[in-house]
């Protein structure tokens, strides 16, 4: 049987072993973490000043979200769009003021939910979160995404407004 020198070269816990070395190296990627928090959050924030309802989403999805708060801006909903380019760092701050005046939040994406968790704890709250999810290579189109937001917020149609017809939409929040 070998003793615990000759099997402590093949003890795998990191790059470093030892405790305080690793401690201080760990301390150092956590401020650099922090420095990247504060100063290389990247995000694109589209006609939010006066919405009521901002939409989320990246990627492809959020070309597909600029068309529905459009389409939504043209049926008279208050709609903006906040597009995360940084999924780390994540806006967090900036979702949060936007909830100081947003009624909601709808996430999209084309998933089963990773970053509508990250929007969620971001809020911790503070405004409701929807969402929108499509999967298996689908896509909503804009259409799509206005018959959720008729669908799903039927207060914030003009007086008088009808919704459209909803075309089939999967539904999760």
């Amino acid at each position: 049987m070998l003793g615990n020198a000759e099997t402590r070269k093949n003890m795998v816990t990191s790059l470093f072993l030892e405790p305080d070395v690793l401690e201080r190296h760990v301390r150092k990627l956590e401020a650099k973490y922090k420095e990247a928090e504060r100063h290389e959050v990247r995000f694109e924030s589209w006609r939010t000043d006066d919405a009521e309802i901002v939409l989320v989403g990246y990627g492809i999805v959020g070309r597909i979200l600029k068309a529905a708060v459009e389409l939504a801006r043209a049926r008279g909903i208050a709609v903006g769009l906040l597009r995360p380019i940084t999924l780390f760092p994540f806006p967090s701050p900036q979702l949060r003021q936007l909830a100081k005046h947003v009624k909601a939040f709808v996430v999209v994406e084309l998933s089963t939910g990773q970053m509508v968790d990250d929007v969620r704890l971001a809020l911790a709250g503070a405004a409701p979160v929807e969402f929108l999810s499509r999967v298996g290579g689908n896509a909503p189109s804009a259409e799509d995404v206005l018959a959720f937001i008729e669908h799903t917020f039927p207060g914030c149609l003009p007086h008088g407004a009808q919704p459209e017809a909803q075309q089939e939409v999967v539904i999760h929040g």
